[in-house]
């Protein structure tokens, strides 16, 4: 009788253990799958007027920035700071790297639109940086891939307006070189009479286009920002047409300049 009590109480015992040894290995496969959740886990997390991107731990809960030895992931990735007067959005959490990318896109795209928007030199400046930042976004949807192009589409031409004005600004320092040159005894006078001429004409272009440019911005954004139907387009369309003839003169204008040549006549 006492051996069979014994084996009874050693048998519940057993089955004891075993239970034990059952709940802790639930409880340790829940740890490591909330652990390997957490550790796949993306986090974009405001902070001392930047936005952090930051990665969960291989732990149930917890965090940290990201940080990587790879230069392309940690430059993608880097905290980032919003325009001024812009306010960071609120702390979110993404299951996948992928989608990360995606709303990393949304906020870069949105700011980069209007940064460039503007034509302001330090502004198109900012905007391209954002641009440049979310080029380096391998997990974008096909959407935004098609959106970035459009965006940097845009700020092509900004940067051409830039380029010109610059180039317009080297041409007159060019040409007012050229002509202390041509006025001078310099054994180079007649050479630089000569260029002064060739270059004169591209002068005066670059100077139009920067004025026809000028002039049909503010008709864009009026013509933008109203939105009528199909049937009312062709009208404003038509306008820029009037726009451009008087345009005319001011590329026939190189008489104006060229009335500044007698220098060169005088010397043939």
């Amino acid at each position: 009788m006492a051996d069979e009590t014994t084996r009874a109480r050693a048998g519940s015992g057993a089955k004891a253990l075993l239970a034990w040894v059952a709940i802790l290995g639930l409880a340790g496969v829940v740890a490591w799958l909330a652990s390997e959740r957490n550790a796949r886990t993306w986090y974009l997390v405001p902070d001392e007027g930047r936005l952090v991107v930051m990665k969960g731990l291989m732990l149930p809960v917890g965090r940290q920035a990201f940080a990587t030895d790879d230069p392309a992931l940690a430059a993608a990735y880097a905290p980032l700071v919003p325009p001024p007067g812009k306010p960071l959005p609120a702390e979110r959490a993404f299951e996948e790297r992928s989608l990360l990318d995606q709303g990393l896109f949304d906020l870069l795209a949105g700011w980069a639109r209007e940064e460039v928007a503007t034509g302001d030199p330090a502004r198109l400046e900012r905007g391209l940086g954002y641009l440049g930042r979310a080029e380096r976004l391998a997990g974008i949807s096909p959407a935004q891939r098609d959106e970035l192009g459009a965006i940097r589409a845009e700020s092509g031409y900004h940067e051409a307006r830039r380029l010109l004005e610059r180039a317009a600004a080297e041409l007159r320092d060019a040409a007012e070189k050229l002509r202390v040159t041509a006025g001078s005894r310099s054994s180079r006078a007649m050479d630089a009479q000569l260029l002064l001429k060739q270059l004169e004409p591209a002068v005066d272009a670059t100077l139009g286009a920067i004025r026809t440019a000028a002039r049909a911005e503010p008709a864009a954004a009026e013509q933008g920002a109203g939105t009528p139907p199909a049937a009312g387009e062709p009208a404003p369309a038509a306008a820029p047409a009037p726009d451009h003839a008087p345009a005319a003169p001011p590329a026939a204008a190189p008489a104006g300049p060229a009335a500044q040549l007698p220098p060169s006549g005088e010397g043939r």
